[in-house]
């Protein structure tokens, strides 16, 4: 009997004796097979033979033994990964290592001790690396059938010649250049192959016009996003239309590229879709989880960190009440987390341990955080875990050896780095496959994605290591290694594969631009005659993209069958057009009656400057997450200042008081205010206090703080009054008696004079809160004539009291009413906005361009 070499085979008529080995997962589908692939087979054949496989972590090890000893590298990591493709491509190629040592290039014969060294330590242990298997095949031959391999290398020949019996067949493209090899070794040419082939050519394939698919068309699109958009839409009006998923292929040169885009959309069109890339561990939740558990140790429980390991979705420990305790606390330390009443003694690692102890702890941590039950909901997360598990058995070798805390944690990056999982495991759906994954195959549809100049054909790119020169040169010494002019021919290659693949239609699509790159389409569909057709038609895959088409063309909503994306629309539109706000910019229209409503000087300084801003405070009681202080923000400033001064002028009525006031009272005085307001948690305080209580006491030495004519005669001094029909309380710092009467004193840690409320040409210039501070004390000292001063602490002088117009005040507390009364609180700031600079409730302000518009038109609604 003879082995056979076909170009073509039925899925059917395959012999029941053969045992089928194919090249990917996608061709075992379609011929209904287990699948085998040459690899798994070559490795069983070894390891029958006595040798084991390195793992990527065995490899990388040994191989940075190796940098060690021949390059002399400080960065040994990045060395190993640079050398790790050529001295697999050199085994791939069978090429004698010994010659490449006498080589006349000094970077070849360095490349050349490196994979010695390197192959020497593999051997020392009894492995062999992935790479080598081909070549160390053997035992009994036996009838196979070889599917899918559209352009198997020369190690991959050798090993499938060792182990094919009398009766095997492999199926190859009749254009290939593996035919003479196996010829010279004793193979026959069945139906359809040619036999004029060389063994040292790969014939770039001359598409004739006549032999392409007669229903083809090219698409292109904006972009990567609208190119991904359109294909699907077409994907999902076939399978509308009864197309059956198994008839229906995505392929892209770059899975990767597309991989995660596809995904996203498909979820949004409800489309099933299945990758069949990997991804690496730490792109996984648990990967990403354990590479924040090192990053935790590394930095020493760092607040950021460790709060981000702590909510990550496989662990949730820390309660929603131990959160806020976080954010007000800024644990920075072991110490601080465990005092919040969280147990990680787990994660306290010592700075040094042995290996076995080290991994010891981790599948503690992993059990007592219960990381496999909570990884369930997902089959990614699952197999990551187990890859995961897997690898720590094997970087617990040796498992006496002790390392430090930072190597530890080294290794467990590089191995999330290194080590893959499938992006989406599990069946079903429309497939994504790269274009050497199909040799073989039929689907009815195929849509193929990246038809750019750059993309399909792949951009070539010279590793320094091993460049085109020196291939060149290498392939002319008799050594099997790839030129620039193979890498071109293959992707030709690549690209008439799939040619055979459509049994109805082919459709290809290209993105005009990717990142800030503008993009050509490919040659190949130059070549072919091919030109972009224009997308139309194509129906609404999504809500999403339903509201996208309406949004753009807004004179069509009034016969839109999703009412939803009208109304959402006319409220967008009315937010940035209508001269009147509605209730998404506070007009809730909900009556309060004024007179029942108890207000502040602030709180009416907040309605006079933004009604929308008091709405959000006050009705809705909005507030901002409790946050830890880092620094002493200007609040708490100004309460220090405050509390310190009335806790200082408890004993001091005048000038001579005050001069009586020693530094040692203000110290006390400070002391006691500070552990109020709990300031001594805050980072360097103690380095902070000094400048602030320098400050208090300048201004406690001034004689413009409490000049000698004036006599304090109430501090913090309460007042509650009807104010035009308004109750209005409040609290003032200090009033003070004067030759010509009462002074009220307000206390600003800024150096400029407050914001005041709205005037009438819409400026916040009109100063609301001395006014109101002059009249309540002179409701309550009604003999006595009454001035209010701010006090600025920080220039440690008085502004002068702006002035006031009766009728304006009088005029806006019409219009407070009016607020309260109508239930209306629009976003309507000040013209400079500078009730905007200081203000909490940016994310649900609806503030817009209308704003500058709506000038012209009333402030309320008419009627």
């Amino acid at each position: 009997m003879h082995r056979y070499i076909v170009s073509e085979i039925g899925v059917n008529s395959a012999s029941q004796d053969l045992k089928i080995i194919t090249s990917s997962k996608a061709i075992a589908n379609y011929l209904k097979v287990p699948h085998c692939s040459l690899e798994s087979l070559a490795q069983n054949v070894v390891r029958r033979q006595g040798w084991n496989i390195a793992s990527a972590l065995l490899s990388r090890r040994w191989l940075q033994d190796a940098v060690r000893e021949i390059v002399g590298t400080h960065d040994v990591t990045g060395t190993a990964r640079a050398f790790l493709t050529p001295i697999r491509e050199l085994f791939h190629s069978g090429s004698d290592l010994k010659v490449l040592q006498q080589n006349s290039s000094p970077k070849i014969q360095q490349l050349a001790n490196l994979a010695l060294a390197y192959q020497q330590r593999l051997r020392s242990q009894n492995y062999l690396d992935p790479a080598e298997v081909f070549w160390h095949g053997g035992g009994t031959p036996a009838a196979y059938l070889f599917y899918g391999y559209l352009i198997p290398a020369r190690d991959e020949l050798a090993f499938i010649d060792t182990v094919a019996g009398d009766g095997s067949i492999i199926v190859l493209p009749a254009e290939s250049r593996a035919i003479a090899w196996l010829q010279d070794w004793g193979w026959v040419l069945g139906n359809g192959v040619k036999s004029t082939l060389a063994a040292s050519s790969l014939v770039s394939p001359h598409i004739n016009p006549k032999n392409l698919p007669e229903n083809k068309t090219l698409h292109s699109y904006s972009n990567l996003d609208a190119e991904v958009r359109g294909v699907l839409t077409q994907v999902k009006a076939l399978l509308n239309e009864g197309v059956k998923a198994k008839d229906i292929v995505l392929v892209a040169r770059d899975e990767r590229l597309y991989g995660e885009t596809l995904i996203d959309i498909a979820w949004e069109y409800q489309l099933p879709i299945r990758v069949w890339y990997e991804v690496a561990l730490e792109a996984t939740r648990v990967g990403a989880w354990l590479k924040l558990l090192m990053e935790v140790i590394e930095t020493e429980f760092a607040f950021e960190a460790t709060a981000k390991l702590l909510f990550h979705p496989l662990v949730k420990q820390m309660s929603a009440e131990v959160w806020e305790r976080a954010r007000t606390t800024h644990p920075q330390s072991f110490k601080g987390w465990q005092e919040l009443g969280l147990d990680l003694n787990l994660l306290n690692f010592p700075q040094t341990s042995s290996r076995k102890d080290w991994i010891g702890r981790l599948l503690e941590i992993f059990s007592s955080w219960e990381i496999l039950e909570n990884s369930k909901k997902w089959a990614r997360e699952i197999l990551a875990f187990y890859r995961v598990k897997e690898a720590l058995q094997e970087l617990t070798k040796p498992e006496l050896a002790t390392v430090s805390k930072q190597t530890f944690i080294r290794d467990i990056k590089e191995t999330l780095a290194l080590l893959c999982v499938p992006a989406q495991p599990g069946r079903g759906g429309v497939e994504l496959h790269a274009p050497t994954s199909l040799y073989g195959t039929k689907y009815k549809y195929v849509f193929v994605l990246g038809m750019a100049e750059g993309m399909f054909p792949q951009s070539l790119s010279d590793d320094p290591r091993l460049d085109f020169c020196d291939r060149r040169q290498l392939a002319r010494q008799g050594f099997n290694i790839d030129t620039a002019i193979n890498l071109a021919q293959r992707e030709a290659f690549i690209c008439s594969s799939l040619l055979a693949i459509p049994q109805q239609k082919i459709i290809f699509s290209y993105p005009q631009s990717l990142a800030k790159d503008t993009l050509l389409p490919s040659t190949y569909l130059t070549n072919w005659g091919l030109q972009p057709q224009p997308v139309i038609n194509l129906p609404l895959a999504s809500v999403e993209a339903a509201r996208r088409r309406y949004l753009r063309q807004p004179e069509q909503l009034q016969d839109s069958l999703l009412p939803q994306i009208a109304k959402a629309w006319q409220v967008e539109l009315n937010r940035e057009l209508a001269p009147i706000a509605d209730e998404y910019d506070g007009v809730i229209g909900i009556k309060i009656a004024p007179e029942s409503k108890i207000l502040s000087a602030s709180q009416l300084t907040q309605l006079g400057q933004c009604p929308f801003k008091w709405f959000s405070r006050r009705l809705l009681r909005l507030q901002e997450l409790s946050e830890a202080e880092l620094d002493l923000s200007a609040a708490f400033r100004g309460n220090l200042y405050h509390r310190c001064l009335e806790l200082s002028l408890e004993n001091v009525a005048t000038a001579a008081d005050l001069e009586n006031f020693n530094r040692e009272q203000l110290e006390r005085a400070f002391i006691r205010a500070e552990e109020e307001l709990e300031l001594t948690q805050l980072p360097g305080w103690e380095v902070q206090r000094q400048e602030h209580l320098k400050l208090l006491a300048l201004n406690l030495s001034a004689s413009e703080f409490l000049p000698s004519d004036c006599q304090v005669i109430a501090r913090e001094r309460e007042f509650a009054f009807e104010w035009h029909n308004l109750q209005i309380q409040g609290k003032v710092d200090r009033i003070d008696r004067t030759a010509e009467g009462l002074a009220v004193i307000d206390y600003k840690t800024s150096s400029t004079k407050p914001v005041g409320v709205k005037d009438k040409t819409g400026k916040a210039n009109l100063d609301l809160q001395l006014a109101l501070y002059a009249e309540a004390i002179a409701k309550v000292y009604p003999e006595a004539s009454v001035t209010a001063t701010y006090y600025s602490l920080t220039k440690r002088q008085a502004f002068k009291r702006p002035k006031t117009d009766s009728k304006e005040l009088a005029a806006f507390a019409e219009r407070v009413k009016s607020h309260l009364d109508r239930g209306y609180y629009p976003v309507d700031p000040d013209v400079d906005n500078k009730a905007c600079n200081y203000c909490a409730f940016d994310l649900v302000c609806r503030k817009g361009d209308r704003l500058s518009r709506k000038r012209s038109f009333p402030v309320e609604p008419s009627g």
